[in-house]
């Protein structure tokens, strides 16, 4: 019974950590937000964020939410051509990223 909920916690402890992460990155996007090169500087940072969660062990796999989330801001960043739009999703996924820490903080404290 408590090796599940151990391995449980552990799991916990890696989504509140990668959704951390999603949000230090998404802060550095936020900080060049006035520059219009959106499209080259988030596929650098998402390849940083990517990598920073392989190196840190957490499951980077297409159905945790932390990773859809910068699969949407991507796919809307290619797919649409204003600016307004792109920042817009930018906004989003920072917001999101806040939230999702706020909530998994206060969930361990």
């Amino acid at each position: 019974m408590y090796i599940n909920r151990e391995r449980e916690m552990k799991d916990n402890l890696k989504v509140k950590e990668a959704w951390n992460i999603s949000k230090k990155y998404s802060k550095i996007l936020m900080n060049h937000e006035d520059n219009n090169k959106h499209l080259s500087m988030c596929f650098a940072i998402h390849s940083q964020f990517l990598n920073e969660l392989k190196d840190k062990k957490i499951p980077s796999t297409p159905t945790k939410n932390y990773i859809q989330c910068w699969n949407t801001l991507l796919h809307t960043l290619l797919r649409n051509d204003k600016i307004s739009v792109q920042r817009s999703s930018i906004k989003l996924l920072h917001q999101t990223n806040i939230q999702k820490s706020y909530v998994l903080e206060r969930q361990f404290n």
